[in-house]
């Protein structure tokens, strides 16, 4: 950051290992595939399909399309491209809904609505769809952008997020400020729109809020 916390206009949030304790919801969703594939090893394949989803989405830069991503890992698992779906939606979009109130960052949600309190515009930009994890989570915020907005069509730590929300709201890059976990993602996305950053640590009782604090 270049200024005080309170001196930006926009508040741009990345959602996930942001908004919530990765680490932990991979540790509870680990727990939950070991019991369910332990039930079910003749379908054991699916965990290999889960982590190479993970590893092309995270280098993924074409576009925002998560079916093009499905597809490269059909093609390249040799599986068939609704498994892959099916797979995706079930373990990294269903079920780690319950299990996010025990990963939030309460503190961090008190900041977005303290920022909304004072009348500050906060926003969502993430490379996931952010709606039902924002709804779980229990947080409200003035718009969320993300893979559905068809203008962006990029993953982070392309600055075309970004670059719309400017263009839809006016705000110049030196009153935007976006906090997210990553600097490789949300750091560079930012440095790229010329937009100052706020990068916190991954693990949330690791996090200092001295800087931003009332």
């Amino acid at each position: 950051m270049n200024r005080s916390f309170d001196d930006y206009s926009l508040y741009v949030f990345d959602l996930d290992g942001t908004l919530y304790d990765q680490p932990r919801l991979r540790f509870i969703m680990a727990s939950r595939l070991i019991r369910y594939y332990a039930l079910h090893p003749f379908r054991i394949r699916e965990l290999l399909l889960l982590s190479k989803f993970r590893k092309v989405k995270d280098s993924w830069t074409q576009s925002s399309s998560e079916d093009d991503i499905i597809k490269e890992v059909a093609a390249g698992s040799k599986a068939d491209p609704d498994l892959v779906s099916a797979v995706v939606k079930r373990w990294i979009y269903d079920d780690p809904l319950s299990a996010l109130v025990s990963a939030a960052d309460k503190k961090l949600a008190a900041v977005i609505e303290k920022l909304r309190a004072k009348g500050k515009k906060v926003f969502i930009l993430s490379d996931y769809p952010a709606k039902d994890k924002l709804a779980a989570l229990g947080v409200t915020v003035d718009k969320a952008y993300d893979p559905d907005d068809a203008r962006i069509d990029a993953l982070k730590p392309s600055p075309k997020g970004l670059m719309v929300i400017m263009e839809d709201t006016g705000i110049p890059a030196s009153e935007i400020l976006m906090i997210g976990d990553r600097p490789e993602k949300d750091g560079e996305c930012a440095r790229a729109a010329g937009v100052d950053s706020l990068i916190l640590q991954r693990r949330i009782n690791r996090r200092c809020f001295d800087e931003i604090q009332d």
